[in-house]
């Protein structure tokens, strides 16, 4: 599950990364929101996973390491080149993973509380 959380980070990261550019203050307020909702849900996903496994930390600890991640020079260069910060592109992808992980994770935890009522 750690790995996922850190795959989870590196999306917000590259999120913030579009929030904190002059491209973000250029979107259509639907768009704007799209990622700022995109980013909340992300970190919605990492709190239950720190709620599920009872660790205080995880959330402080995930919104730290974005923080970090979306300052470094490197990530902001992919988002600049794979995104140009804010595109449709980003959008769709984000969208894309997100719910896919949404999906996945919720359906993960759902099974492990059902086996437990079962026993």
């Amino acid at each position: 599950m750690m790995a996922n959380v850190y795959r989870l980070t590196e999306a917000a990261a590259i999120l913030s990364v579009c929030i904190d550019s002059a491209a973000y203050r250029k979107l259509p307020g639907e768009k704007a929101r799209q990622v700022d909702g995109l980013r909340a849900r992300i970190a919605e996903l990492v709190g239950g996973i720190g709620k599920h496994y009872g660790d205080d930390s995880l959330a402080p600890t995930f919104e730290a390491t974005r923080a970090r991640m979306a300052g470094e020079a490197a990530m902001r260069g992919y988002v600049h080149t794979k995104y140009q910060y804010c595109s449709d592109q980003l959008l769709s992808d984000m969208e894309a993973y997100v719910a896919e992980n949404e999906k996945l994770i919720n359906g993960y935890f759902e099974k492990q509380l059902a086996g437990k009522k079962g026993k």
